[in-house]
C-alpha cells in the first residue's frame, strides 16, 4: 500500500469527494473558500468554480451536471459552463440546511441536516419527482450516506458524526426505511463518522474525522479494516481512477505537513463501484 499527495495545493476544509467515471474526473470542495474543484485524470492543478455559499455535498447526475448542497437548498451546477441554478429549497421541517449527500441506486438524493455539534437533526430523501420525505428525525449531523444491497435487501446507510453509521432496510420508491440499526460502530475507534465510499464487494469505507487520522472499512459483520492516514482530520473518501482502484482522501487543513492535501491511496486490493447518479425527472 502507498499513500501519496496529488499536486502541491492545500485545502482549508476539503470535503465532498466524488469520482465521475464518465469524464474520468474527480470533484471535491473546499468549505473554507466556498469553492467547487475538479481534477481531470492525470491533472495535478484543480479547476475551480466559486459557489455562492458553503458547498457541503456533490452528487453527479445522469446528464453530466452536478447537484450541489448549498446554504439555501439543492443547486444544479454545470461546472464546464459555470452555471448554477436553484433546484429545490429545503423543506421547512428541516429547520436549517443540509450537509453531505449521495444518490441512491434509483436516482433519488439522500441528504440531511448540517450541525457542527450534537443538536437536533434529520435525514431526508429528495425524490426524482422533486418531493422531500423525512427518513429519520434523529440524525444530528448527516454524513457518509450510501445505499448498499445486503443479501438482496436494499440497505440505506446514514452516518451521524455525533454517533455511528446507521443502517435501514430501504424502499426507494416508497421513500420508507425500516428499523434503524448500527452498521458501523465507532465506539472504540478514534474520531467520528464523516464521508464514505463503497467498494464492489459491498464494503463501506469511512473517513474518521475529529482527530481520527484513519479510514476504516465496515461490512455487515462489523469493522473489517483500518488504515492509518498522515492527516489529523480526514473528511471524505472516493474510489477513483479509470479502474476505480484508488481511494482519494480529503482532510481539514491544520498543523501537519499533509493536513488539507489531497491524498491518494494505492495498493489496497479493493475496487470501487461506479458512483450512483441522480435522476431529475
Amino acid at each position: 500500500m502507498e499513500i501519496s499527495r496529488i499536486g502541491t495545493f492545500t485545502l482549508g476544509w476539503g470535503e465532498s469527494l466524488v469520482w465521475d467515471d464518465v469524464r474520468n474526473r474527480l470533484y471535491f470542495v473546499d468549505c473554507a473558500t466556498n469553492a467547487l474543484h475538479w481534477l481531470d485524470e492525470g491533472a495535478t492543478r484543480p479547476a475551480m468554480l466559486t459557489m455562492p455559499s458553503l458547498p457541503a455535498g456533490v452528487v453527479p447526475t445522469v446528464d453530466g451536471s452536478l447537484v450541489v448542497v448549498l446554504e439555501d437548498g439543492l443547486h444544479l451546477v454545470d461546472p464546464d459552463h459555470g452555471t448554477n441554478e436553484l433546484l429545490s429549497p429545503y423543506p421547512e421541517a428541516l429547520d436549517g440546511r443540509c450537509n453531505d449527500a449521495c444518490a441512491d441506486l434509483d436516482g433519488n438524493i439522500i441528504t440531511g441536516k448540517l450541525n457542527l455539534g450534537p443538536a437536533e437533526g434529520s435525514a431526508w430523501q429528495y425524490s426524482r419527482s422533486g418531493e422531500w420525505t423525512l427518513l429519520d428525525n434523529d440524525i444530528a449531523n448527516t454524513n457518509g450516506p450510501a445505499e448498499l444491497v445486503i443479501d438482496g435487501q436494499s440497505t440505506l446507510i446514514i452516518g451521524d458524526t455525533s454517533a455511528h453509521y446507521h443502517a435501514y432496510d430501504y424502499d426507494a420508491g416508497a421513500a420508507t426505511v425500516g428499523r434503524r440499526r448500527v452498521f458501523g460502530d465507532v465506539t472504540d475507534l478514534d474520531g467520528g463518522p464523516d464521508g464514505s465510499t463503497v467498494d464492489s464487494q459491498g464494503g463501506l469505507w469511512c473517513a474518521m474525522v475529529i482527530g481520527g487520522s484513519q479510514m476504516v472499512r465496515f461490512t455487515e459483520s462489523g469493522l473489517d479494516r483500518s488504515v492509518s492516514l498522515p492527516v489529523a482530520n480526514p473528511t471524505d473518501l472516493a474510489f477513483g481512477g479509470p479502474s476505480l482502484d484508488r481511494i482519494y482522501v480529503t482532510s481539514i487543513g491544520g498543523d501537519g505537513e499533509l493536513d488539507g492535501a489531497l491524498l491518494v491511496v494505492d495498493g489496497l486490493d479493493f475496487i470501487g463501484r461506479p458512483e450512483p447518479r441522480a435522476r431529475l425527472d
